[in-house]
């Protein structure tokens, strides 16, 4: 059994909180801080009951030592200090003597934010391999561990799973909220369950469709993913993005699970992704077209789908939504989904950028942080952070 940090507070202890800090920067401006304003239900909760707290997040790639000036965790150090609300520190080293001052000196309610935890792969890849000494090293520093990064939990990295090996663990708010509301998709969700699913990562994709497909009532298909499907189907698809190594996994879901799958019936075309844009059907497309966006018909047929339903789950979009000329669809579907009475789950990566773009976030029940972590859990039921935190609990006995 998993056990939570509501149902099983930590007091007066040294905790290293595992968080998702993984954000976008661009010129030293954090782009959204909806990641980083997650974890404080977490904090708050730990500062409440008197604990110090060693923050430990990855951050982009690292892979040269150029990597490591532009991967840094200290702007979000930055955003969180100019919030005034905590005691707060940073280490820019992830392991060392400095490190283990700084943390010798934290007093109860302060919280020291640890450099990338990827600092670590420059040199080995300590992080991402899981390694043992690494890993033992960091419990070492605390006496619990309190996993909060949905982002990250279907990574078997040392500040992931590797921690929770040495020390008794829990997981966060923001995990438990995830967990809660994915199982409503994938425990007897209320039907008509209809999934929309689109974007550009076709591979990862086609493995959900087969996780979902027998729990779904329909599986709608737009962008990359939708092309895949056109093609393996017979349809000419022009210049369009497609995974050729998904063709046959495609035709086989085609052939097996025809009257689930919906494809689009037109499409929004261009012979160079630009804005020199024509609505086609099907049998339109020429060699040198790429479809950005789905058209009139395909956004009536999937309105009728949609309306009908008790659950909808979006993962991606429907076009290329980041250029104004193809972003039409996506609005469109949005905005009837929005305004349907069905559970609204969003399934991060593309899908949750969207909703935020377009203004939705408040008029769909859930958008889940995670990316890859979202498919891998709606498709295998666990992950591999959850397997450390249930291990840990079956080692550990408080």
């Amino acid at each position: 059994m998993i056990k939570t940090l509501r149902e099983n507070p930590i007091k007066d202890k040294t905790v290293i909180l595992r968080v998702d800090y993984n954000v976008s920067i661009v010129d030293d401006r954090i782009m959204s801080t909806k990641k980083i304003d997650s974890s404080f239900e977490t904090i708050d909760n730990l500062i409440d009951n008197n604990n110090k707290i060693i923050i430990l997040s990855h951050f982009g790639r690292v892979k040269t030592e150029s990597d490591k000036e532009k991967n840094s965790l200290y702007p979000v150090y930055q955003y969180i200090k100019s919030l005034n609300k905590y005691n707060i520190s940073f280490s820019d080293e992830f392991m060392g003597e400095k490190l283990e001052k700084l943390v010798s000196s934290l007093k109860p309610k302060d919280i020291l934010i640890v450099e990338n935890t990827r600092y670590a792969d420059l040199n080995g890849k300590l992080e991402s391999s899981c390694d043992a000494q690494l890993s033992l090293y960091w419990a070492g520093l605390a006496d619990y561990f309190v996993l909060d990064a949905f982002g990250s939990m279907h990574r078997s990295h040392a500040s992931v799973t590797g921690i929770p090996k040495h020390l008794p663990s829990r997981i966060g708010f923001l995990v438990e909220k995830e967990l809660l509301n994915l199982d409503k998709l994938i425990k007897n969700p209320s039907h008509p369950f209809i999934v929309l699913m689109g974007g550009s990562k076709l591979d990862d994709k086609i493995g959900l469709i087969y996780s979902l497909i027998e729990k779904a009532d329909y599986i709608l298909l737009g962008g990359g993913l939708a092309n895949t499907f056109l093609k393996a189907a017979g349809f000419k698809i022009g210049a369009s993005l497609y995974s050729k190594e998904s063709l046959e996994k495609a035709k086989m879901i085609i052939d097996e699970y025809k009257d689930k799958i919906v494809l689009p019936k037109d499409v929004i075309c261009s012979p160079s992704y630009n804005s020199d844009v024509a609505l086609k059907d099907l049998d339109e497309i020429e060699s040198d077209d790429v479809i950005g966006d789905i058209g009139p018909k395909a956004i009536k047929n999937y309105s009728r789908i949609i309306t009908s339903a008790n659950t909808i789950f979006v993962n991606g979009t429907v076009g290329i939504y980041e250029k104004k000329y193809f972003s039409n669809g996506t609005q469109e579907i949005l905005n009837i989904i929005a305004g349907t009475n069905a559970l609204k789950i969003v399934g991060g990566g593309d899908a949750a950028s969207a909703i935020e773009k377009f203004g939705y976030e408040d008029k769909v029940d859930f958008v889940s942080t995670g990316g890859g972590a979202t498919l891998k859990y709606i498709a295998d039921e666990t992950l591999p952070g959850i397997e450390a935190i249930e291990k840990s609990n079956e080692s550990f006995f408080e």
